[in-house]
């Protein structure tokens, strides 16, 4: 099982929200032809639950990708006002096409 832990700014920012969060590696292409998967979160549910772990962390249903390694990741919260995001600390993977 993927290894997942929340700050408490995000937890607290996600419970005001739909208290969802969807964590999954996203594709980034290099300059040569080469792709690696980085992990991002994401606030709510993904739009198919196909190929997602649903497991609960500290009152926060999170979405876990199948094809995440098994961590550990921890995700944070950054920025302020309106302009915030939730940020990953982890173990990059391989992008699935």
């Amino acid at each position: 099982m993927t290894s997942v832990s929340l700050s408490d700014a995000a937890r607290d920012w996600l419970a005001g929200r739909s208290a969802e969060m969807t964590l999954r590696l996203s594709a980034r292409h290099g300059c040569c032809g080469g792709q690696a998967g980085v992990p991002v979160a994401e606030p709510g549910a993904p739009r198919s639950k196909d190929g997602y772990a649903r497991t609960q962390i500290e009152g926060i249903h999170v979405y876990v990708a199948e094809d995440m390694g098994p961590g550990p990741y921890r995700v944070d919260l950054e920025g302020f006002f309106r302009w915030r995001r939730l940020v990953v600390e982890g173990e990059m993977g391989q992008a699935q096409e």
